[in-house]
């Protein structure tokens, strides 16, 4: 592969002034147009789709069209990566499509947007908004810049990833597993992570704040997640007595989908958590085929929280005691979160 010389100087494209007023590098693209539309035509079994006259309509319907386009060149296995540049209605435009490609796939959008509220945007995806600094209706001196610091970033994820991708061909899979953690579950986050990467598997830990939930349900779905450690129920918590970082209601739907190893270590009575069919729990090893698939509760009688220890606040071993009246659970002393929790 030749070097790039930063220092030579290169032609940029000129522009071609009209209502659109489009690249004619970008020429190809207009002419794919039809493809993509009939691409979402025959996803959705209509045919011909023609682009409405109102625009908001027109930017939703082109986002499909483009999101089709791109998942089915993405299962024959043509895309090294995405890359685009718009303002709101573009970014609007491109964010969707983009999110539908694997983590790990390059995917980068220069955008007029990228500096303000851009979780609509990126959501729990690896999606890069790159900020334009300028609009990018013209080429001048700034814009100049940012395209040749985007283009220049873009080629480099894109041939780090082919370079990740052959090495990883050369090296045994090893099993991933999710953990959440909050700062108050930290000791037994530590303990339990250097124990899983002594047995070899990697980890993957996820702050309990809405978000981090959501992302390690997404690694789940795409495969990344082979058994997870739901130690910090914060964002289910949040959700039943209405918090800031709360889940959805589909939270586990993908455990359960998966059927994954799943352990999840609860400080509150969850109303529906119970009517799970059923939750994977660990036996001995993670992966082993020996799983229990009834519903095993275990209540910690030196406390429900960090708040509940000894000496702390919230210590009232007799309310402590009151709560737990489950019919079917195993009773262990052990204080929350603690080395002796872990050991359990």
């Amino acid at each position: 592969m030749d070097r790039i010389n930063p220092t030579q100087k290169r032609a940029w494209p000129e522009l071609e002034y009209g209502p659109a007023l489009q690249y004619t590098a970008l020429s190809n693209f207009v002419k794919m147009w039809p493809e993509l539309l009939l691409c979402y035509s025959e996803s959705v079994g209509q045919n011909p789709i023609v682009l409405p006259d109102d625009r908001g309509k027109a930017v939703g319907v082109m986002s499909k069209a483009l999101q089709h386009f791109i998942k089915k060149a993405q299962a024959d296995g043509v895309v090294a990566g995405a890359i685009g540049l718009g303002g709101t209605g573009g970014t609007s435009l491109l964010s969707t499509p983009f999110r539908s490609l694997p983590l790990g796939v390059p995917k980068i959008i220069l955008s007029t947007i990228a500096s303000g509220q851009i979780e609509p945007y990126v959501k729990t995806s690896d999606l890069v908004l790159f900020p334009s600094i300028v609009d990018i209706c013209v080429i001048n001196n700034v814009s100049r810049v940012v395209l040749s610091n985007a283009g220049a970033a873009f080629a480099g994820m894109v041939i780090g990833r082919l370079e990740r991708f052959q090495e990883s061909c050369n090296e045994g899979k090893k099993g991933t597993v999710g953990i959440t953690m909050y700062g108050v579950t930290t000791p037994c986050v530590n303990v339990v992570n250097e124990r899983l990467k002594k047995e070899g598997y990697e980890t993957l830990i996820f702050h309990a704040t809405g978000v981090g939930g959501k992302a390690m349900e997404s690694l789940v779905r795409e495969g990344y997640i082979q058994g997870v450690l739901d130690i910090t129920t914060t964002e289910v918590a949040d959700y039943v007595v209405g918090g800031v970082v709360p889940c959805d209601s589909s939270c586990f739907d993908v455990i359960i989908e998966k059927k994954i190893p799943f352990v999840l270590c609860q400080s509150l009575r969850y109303g529906d958590l119970w009517n799970i069919p059923y939750l994977l729990i660990f036996s001995k090893g993670i992966f082993t085929s020996t799983m229990l698939r009834s519903v095993f509760a275990c209540h910690k009688l030196k406390g429900v929280s960090a708040l509940d220890a000894s000496g702390k606040p919230f210590y009232d071993p007799a309310a402590t005691e009151n709560c737990v009246y489950l019919c079917v659970c195993e009773r262990i002393g052990r204080l929350v979160y603690g080395d002796l929790f872990v050991e359990s």
